[in-house]
Parts: structure tokens; sequence; C-alpha cells
């Protein structure tokens, strides 16, 4: 299983932010480079690709990766379907660049087909620009992505959070306390029988959050923030990085320190936003990172599993 993978939270810089490294990209200093969104394109046999959430950057992700080009027949793509972890604009306003395919497959809960069938409504407006069809993810069962009698990926879904997203607070009275908003994959290779989980946000570490992480030869986790108050101290928010979902990666019961315990391979950190100084090559927070053997994810990182 070949997975292609952009870095970034925030794709850095914003014009309105004013924090240190995206002051820093625009005065040019080569420590630092903007990203991309956070995403995945991933293949068990090379011709069939699929994208793990789809955010504003998709045609430039397409664009920056020549097994994702169209062609060679008219509005034909090795591109087939999308993987979508929630239903946050970041990870979905993309399925609207994807609108000239002929037909797409789009695998999600269904918390997160319903939204996109009204808070967000996605769905209805791509059926008047091509074909897709909605394939259902659920903690119960394994779902398999690939064609019919070809070496496929198995994706295990594991529950995340219940935390919608903020355009949805609006529109609760259909919303059930039962329904979980975020999930994260566990990618088996079903030929190797390897495994990569990728969990993109993470508001705690559970049981079974942890059982995967366990398991898995290749992590790739949320690196959101450094710190717990990473962006009050900033002055960009009141809010603490556990209110807005995400572990930060320091301090006592932070991601590094569960994650350190953990035999996999390798340990990517990714979905960092443009205020964390993990980006800067260099700066103190990247090398202890290094040291205790994390990788820090980059625009066109591969991994073979």
């Amino acid at each position: 299983m070949r997975v292609l993978g952009t870095a970034a939270g925030g794709g850095f810089p914003q014009w309105n932010c004013t924090c240190p490294n995206c002051h820093d990209v625009r005065k040019g200093n080569k420590a630092l480079r903007p990203l991309l969104q956070s995403s995945l394109a991933i293949s068990a046999n090379e011709k069939d690709w699929y994208l793990i959430n789809a955010g504003p950057d998709v045609p430039k992700q397409i664009e920056s990766f020549a097994s994702l080009h169209p062609g060679p027949g008219i509005r034909e793509t090795p591109l087939a379907g999308v993987i979508l972890t929630d239903a946050e604009l970041d990870h979905t306003i993309g399925l609207l660049s994807l609108r000239e395919g002929s037909c797409l497959t789009i695998y999600g809960t269904e918390i997160v087909k319903k939204c996109m069938q009204s808070s967000f409504p996605v769905l209805p407006m791509l059926k008047n620009y091509c074909s897709w069809e909605w394939q259902p993810l659920s903690p119960d069962f394994r779902q398999r992505v690939g064609p019919l009698g070809e070496e496929a990926i198995i994706v295990e879904t594991v529950p995340v959070s219940r935390k919608p997203p903020l355009y949805t607070q609006a529109n609760k009275e259909d919303d059930s306390p039962e329904d979980y908003w975020e999930v994260g994959l566990v990618l088996h290779n079903e030929s190797s029988g390897r495994c990569l989980a990728y969990f993109p946000t993470l508001e705690r570490i559970s049981p079974a959050i942890e059982a995967c992480l366990q398991k898995a030869d290749i992590l790739m986790v949320d690196g959101t923030f450094w710190s717990e108050h990473e962006l009050v101290e900033m002055g960009a928010t009141g809010r603490s990085a556990r209110s807005m979902g995400h572990l930060p990666i320091s301090g006592q019961s932070g991601v590094a320190e569960k994650l350190a315990l953990y035999p996999a391979e390798r340990k990517i950190m990714i979905h960092i936003n443009n205020s964390n100084p993990i980006l800067r090559k260099g700066s103190m927070e990247r090398d202890t990172l290094e040291r205790l053997g994390f990788e820090i994810a980059y625009d066109g990182m591969e991994v073979e599993v």
C-alpha cells in the first residue's frame, strides 16, 4: 500500500495571522515553508487512488502528485474515491473541486453524510455535476476499499470525538448524543498484513484508540498544537488545545509522552497548525521530537505499508 501525504492543519501563512511562523514565512525565512492542508492519498495497486479527506488545497495536491493526474481519456481519473474522517470544512470543502470527475465513491459515517445533505449540502450540489455513491463507515465493521477481485485496503473505523463542526451549532435538532462526528482510521494492507493508524484529530486517547496505536506499524497522529495554551498565549483565542478537540504534543499526558511508549516503527506528526513551533527546522521543540524518534510530516511525504 502506497501512501502520499501533505502535512499541515492550518495551511499557513494565513493572510490575517500574526503568529511568528506566518510572519517569518512572509519574510522568506528558509527554515519555514508554506504547507498544504492535511490529507492523504492511498492506493493498494498504484492504479486506483483514494483521498483521505478533501480540503481546499485538493487541486494543488492532485497537481503535485503525478500518480493522481487525470487521463488519458476525457474525464478519466485515477481518483476512485474520498474517505472522510469528519465533516469539518478543511476536510470536506474540496469535494466541490472534484465535481468534474465522472464518478466518485465517498466513504464516511452516517452523521457526516446527514450533515453534508443539510447543514453543508455538498452531496445535493454534486449530483448535478457528477455521479457519486456513498459507502458507510462504522466501528462495527471493516470496510473494504478497492476494486473487487484485486488487492484492497481494509479500513477500520475508530471513534474519536462527538464534537460537531462549528457550522452545525445552530442546527442541532437532529443531533444524537451517541453520534461520533470524528473518527480515526486504521488502514490495513490486505497483502502485507501491515497497517497504518491515521488520527488527524485526538481529543483523548481512549482504550479503543490506544489498542489501534499499539498494533500499528506506522502512526500518523494529531500534531496540531505543541502546547495546551499555544493560541491563548498568542492572543488568537481564549480556547485551549483540548477545548478545540486536540491533545497538545508536549506536557504530561501529551501526545509525545503517550506515543513514546508504542512500538510502531515510524511515528509521524500530522495536521500541524501554523502556530506550532515544530514547523521551524532547528527549533528546540522540533529537535526534542526528533530525538525521541518522531518525524514531522511534510508535503510529498511517501510511506509504504
